[in-house]
């Protein structure tokens, strides 16, 4: 049951808050009873402390009158019943050589004798006792003068008091400030849980929302200006979630159907042409063109199988690259060597030229310049010149594969490294494109902290690779 309490407390916001918010409040409340009970004990004291100064100064007053001797030896209790509050009080007579004259003592109470201060004694000469019944007790005595007694000094008076009364009423003053404190408690938590129940409803209308996201209601939105200053952060990144949330699923779907077409494409040719020879005896020549058709079809689907999980792997976020320091001039002539023939074959020349370093993985880089210049082989204008440049801006390096051609629509540019997306639809199967070489130059550029762009303009278009410093 314990368990069960410590769990539900743990896990529990409201909880937590109402409990220490009632602490709070009882820490409070019984540290102001205290106070408060103090300063009313204090209080009294000073008030039955001078009390009972006065009540010796009484007695001080009645000895000096005329015919208090013969009082004192026939009537002792004279002097106490004259005094008011006389119940409680113990009043006693000195001589001056310490016989006892008299001790009004009904209770049989013993109680110390403080030596006297003088005619007008101060708090500061009052001392305290204990009865035999554990009340709190207060004495002082004072020097009076006798008016006709033989003795040749002053007498010494004790007055004395049991205060039963006051501890009794100090323990119903105790008691009420214990059950304040107490009530104040339990009311400062059921306050707390319905100000909190209210002060949590925007987090429940925010959890309601999130219960209702579905994929049709990615585009739905927490309202933001009913939402609570403290919470309008949270609502912001939830928001943000959600449209980061709508964007991936949108690409999701995209990618998803361009990768059914992709793949019902080559599939549907291998189908097809494989039942239209088998429908009836062929020569061995067309056996064997058609197993060379297939087998460029089955290596468009393994490169696009390969890219495919390239890209997946480049999105992990434990991916670990083996960077190294590489002359960027060296890679770019290294990449121009590649494909130098393939170059000479659309009648076409490669310049390189720059200068400048990158920190990258060298497979990675290579891969990326790969992808640009195998584009800018297969769209360049027959007779013209690839340029490959190095440049270092700042802490920056830039490569950069430019070639003469048809320039790319304005509307085609902020899509062309999004997967499967070709601006020339026509030419979707050109050469064996799978339409995801762009999208592996952005993840390879993503990867090392770069960025991929393009620009296309005046019958030129240029892919720039740009790294940051090392």
């Amino acid at each position: 049951m314990k368990a069960g309490w410590a769990s539900r407390v743990r896990h529990s916001l409201t909880l937590r808050i109402t409990l220490m918010f009632v602490t709070l409040v009882a820490l409070a409340a019984a540290g102001l009873g205290t106070y408060l009970y103090r300063a009313f004990v204090a209080e009294i004291e000073r008030r039955d402390d001078l009390q009972l100064l006065g009540k010796l100064r009484q007695v001080q007053l009645l000895l000096g009158r005329p015919g208090a001797a013969d009082l004192l030896r026939t009537r002792p209790d004279f002097f106490r019943d004259t005094m008011s509050g006389q119940e409680n009080s113990l009043v006693r007579f000195l001589a001056p050589d310490g016989r006892v004259l008299a001790d009004i003592n009904a209770m049989g109470e013993y109680y110390p004798v403080p030596p006297a201060a003088g005619a007008v004694p101060g708090r500061g000469a009052i001392a305290s006792w204990t009865s035999r019944g554990g009340h709190p007790g207060r004495v002082v005595a004072g020097s009076a003068k006798l008016e006709g007694g033989l003795e040749t000094g002053p007498l010494t008076v004790v007055v004395a008091r049991v205060y039963g009364e006051r501890s009794a009423m100090f323990a119903r003053y105790r008691q009420r400030i214990a059950l304040g404190a107490g009530v104040s408690a339990l009311a400062a938590a059921l306050l707390a849980a319905l100000l909190l129940r209210r002060g949590l409803r925007p987090l429940r209308a925010i959890a309601g929302h999130a219960a209702l996201v579905r994929p049709a209601t990615l585009a739905r939105r927490i309202d933001l200006d009913t939402a609570p200053s403290e919470l309008r952060p949270l609502v912001d990144a939830l928001n943000g979630m959600l449209a980061r949330l709508q964007d991936g699923y949108a690409r999701l779907s995209g990618f998803s159907a361009d990768l059914a077409h992709e793949f019902r494409t080559p599939v549907t040719n291998l189908l097809g042409q494989s039942q239209v020879m088998l429908a009836q005896p062929r020569t061995v020549a067309e056996y064997e063109q058609l197993i060379a058709s297939n087998v460029e079809e089955l290596e468009r689907l393994a490169r696009m199988i390969e890219s495919m999980l390239f890209l997946a792997r480049a999105g992990q976020d434990d991916v670990v690259l083996a960077r190294q320091p590489l002359g960027a001039l060296d890679e770019l002539e290294k990449m121009a060597g590649f494909y130098e023939g393939m170059a000479e074959e659309h009648g076409l020349r490669l310049a390189c030229t720059g200068s400048g370093s990158v920190l990258a993985d060298p497979d990675l880089l290579r891969r990326a310049l790969a992808n640009l210049l195998s584009n800018a082989v297969r769209y360049a204008d027959e007779g013209s010149t690839i340029s490959l440049r190095a440049d270092q801006h700042g802490a920056a390096t830039e490569l950069s594969v430019t070639n003469a051609g048809p320039a790319i629509p304005p509307e085609h540019l902020a899509h062309l490294f999004e997967r499967f997306y070709r601006a020339d639809p026509a030419r979707r199967d050109a050469e064996g494109s799978t339409g995801l070489g762009l999208s592996i130059v952005r993840a390879v550029m993503d990867l090392h902290g770069g960025m991929a762009q393009v620009r296309s303009e005046a019958g030129q278009t240029r892919f720039s690779l740009v790294f940051p410093a090392a």
